[in-house]
């Protein structure tokens, strides 16, 4: 086994993320819809990768809670991870 990294659990209204998030190459953001629209919103996002699996559900959670603004992305690539259908979709946000 390869450990790579490590997982770190902050709250960004105790922590400055600019500066914490600073001495890093690269960080995966793991956690929710009001996770994602915080970092997006704060400008910390540059790619977002999204799984779309061949399943419809009767209901699920939302991707983005609670944001003001709308935000263009770019489509980087689309790979088929699975003989079933799962698609991984790479997206570059387009910061304004």
């Amino acid at each position: 086994m390869t450990r790579r990294g490590s997982v770190t659990f902050v709250n960004p209204a105790n922590v400055s993320l600019t500066s914490l998030l600073a001495k890093y190459k690269t960080v995966a953001v793991l956690g929710g819809g009001a996770v994602y629209r915080f970092m997006l919103e704060s400008k910390l996002l540059d790619e977002i990768f999204v799984t779309i699996e061949p399943l419809i559900f009767g209901r699920g959670k939302e991707m983005f809670v609670g944001g003001t603004r709308t935000m263009r992305v770019s489509l980087v690539s689309v790979k088929r991870l699975n003989q079933t259908g799962t698609l991984l979709l790479h997206y570059r946000v387009n910061h304004q």
